[in-house]
């Protein structure tokens, strides 16, 4: 089993990278606010504007993504929609100093998980178990 942790950290990693390119992807065309609150992540969050910008193609070509994004992050921002419409300059602040719904509490988690899981990868790669050879197949 230790031998294949860092595989399953790769697989993890993968799956949250791609529901954060998916669901951050879709912010841009969310009624209403998205375009703002895209603006203030180019300002104040990189990770946010990098996934904003790898995830909108790919919401772009397929609808159903988008429109799964939009759900998602219309779910999460539910009862902030009034403080980030105040707050427009400083909504990625608003998004990740409160907590709303479950939601909400969700998406900043898997927000935060892709970084980590590719350090932990990167980690449990250097560190797997060798194969050790007695024997060669050549002589």
């Amino acid at each position: 089993m230790r031998r294949r942790l860092h595989l399953i950290a790769l697989v993890l990693f993968v799956l949250t990278l791609g529901y954060d390119l998916v669901v951050w992807g879709a912010l841009p065309r969310l009624p209403g606010i998205g375009a703002q609150i895209a603006v203030s992540a180019r300002h104040e969050a990189p990770l946010a504007t990098t996934y904003i910008v790898l995830g909108a193609p790919l919401d772009a070509a397929l609808p159903a993504l988008q429109a799964f994004g939009e759900r998602r992050l219309a779910a999460a921002f539910a009862e902030g929609f009034a403080e980030l419409d105040e707050e427009a300059t400083a909504a990625m602040d608003v998004i990740f100093n409160s907590t709303w719904n479950a939601q909400h509490r969700w998406l900043k988690l898997m927000y935060w998980a892709p970084p980590l899981l590719l350090v932990l990868t990167l980690l449990l790669w250097s560190r797997k178990p060798k194969q050790v050879r007695m024997f060669s197949g050549r002589r």
